[in-house]
């Protein structure tokens, strides 16, 4: 899965599509928790890459914490 992550907006569609349990229409605990990490990866890359809109992307990723979803991996 390869997803262009390089604005806000597209953190939130990322999360809308394939995080949020409330929003995700095939959501699975552990697919949400692996596209979290995902997310997470895509964002620091936009960091280092001196995006400067990557501070509000790393904002709106870091709310995926407050989600209610299990993070375990099996």
């Amino acid at each position: 899965m390869e997803h262009k992550i390089k604005t806000p907006t597209d953190v939130a569609c990322f999360i809308r599509d394939y995080i949020d349990p409330d929003q995700t229409p095939s959501y699975a605990p552990e697919e949400s928790h692996i596209n979290e990490d995902y997310l997470y990866q895509k964002v620091l890359e936009e960091v280092v890459a001196g995006n400067p809109r990557a501070q509000k992307m790393a904002e709106l990723a870091l709310k995926t914490k407050q989600l209610d979803f299990p993070r375990w991996c099996s």
